[in-house]
């Protein structure tokens, strides 16, 4: 298979991997295969290819994963430890190139930041879970507890333990699940969507319990939340916009939660 084109939250991408070896191919159809759908003619197409060289960020001592992102007169750039390429919008052509120890999936993230952000959506660092046919968003800062709600879920579908798309979608706005890893990597990626019914700022404690935000507290909360794009000044308007759009229309609560799955029977009785 030389080509797979995935479909995340409506938005279909090709990946061309003529220039990857087998492993490499079968690895990545294994990993996307719940998103892969046939080819579309309005997907932006990848160029991918192996090229054995240096990093092109070296690792360093911290051991901090640098994911770096641009748009420059139309055209995303993108740079990691082991992958760098871009993606001219216009053309809806891009290219990357990895190293052997390289993967596609930061590249991917970015990608799809940028979608949101033209679309009016947003990729935020959170979990998400489909619970009786709804959906739910959990999200904070590394170890606020993205990846204890989703171990304490597993009896539901989980969209991710790492990052979602929120989206609106006429008068409401839906939650979609995505393909890309976080901290529980055996944890299923569901190619799946539902309105979004509660959004939920994480706060570990010793009780469940849950406190209003106000909505500048609320929208602070979200932009802390919202990765790749907000390197750029000029887009920090646009997401404090749709971040208060979604305030508005969803509201946040903070969640405050132990390490067991009663915090659920908090969040039914707010109904």
């Amino acid at each position: 298979m030389e080509t797979l084109t995935i479909r995340i939250a409506d938005w279909n991408t090709i990946l061309r991997l003529s220039e990857c070896d087998e492993a490499t191919r079968l690895r990545l159809a294994k990993h996307y295969a719940a998103f892969i759908v046939p080819p579309s003619p309005d997907a932006i197409a990848i160029h991918i290819r192996v090229e054995p060289g240096d990093a092109f960020i070296s690792p360093g001592l911290s051991g901090k994963w640098q994911v770096r992102s641009t748009m420059r007169e139309g055209r995303l750039e993108f740079t990691s430890h082991f992958e760098s390429g871009g993606v001219d919008w216009q053309a809806r052509q891009g290219a990357l190139v990895m190293r052997p120890e390289g993967d596609p999936e930061n590249f991917l993230r970015v990608i799809h930041a940028w979608h949101c952000l033209q679309a009016g959506a947003l990729l935020l660092h959170a979990s998400g879970v489909i619970r009786g046919g709804r959906g739910y968003v959990f999200f904070g800062a590394s170890g606020s507890g993205k990846t204890t709600i989703t171990s304490l879920s597993q009896s539901h579908t989980i969209l991710s333990d790492d990052l979602v798309i929120i989206k609106r979608q006429a008068a409401r706005f839906c939650v979609y699940g995505v393909p890309f890893r976080g901290d529980v990597p055996e944890a299923p990626r569901t190619n799946a969507a539902a309105d979004l019914h509660g959004l939920f700022a994480l706060a570990k404690d010793t009780e469940h319990r849950v406190s209003p935000l106000r909505a500048p507290e609320a929208v602070a909360h979200l932009l802390a939340c919202v990765p790749f794009v907000m390197t750029d000044p000029k887009n920090t308007q646009r997401v404090v916009e749709i971040c208060a759009e979604l305030t508005a229309a969803v509201g946040v609560r903070k969640l405050h939660f132990r390490r067991d799955d009663k915090f659920w029977e908090v969040i039914d009785g707010l109904e």
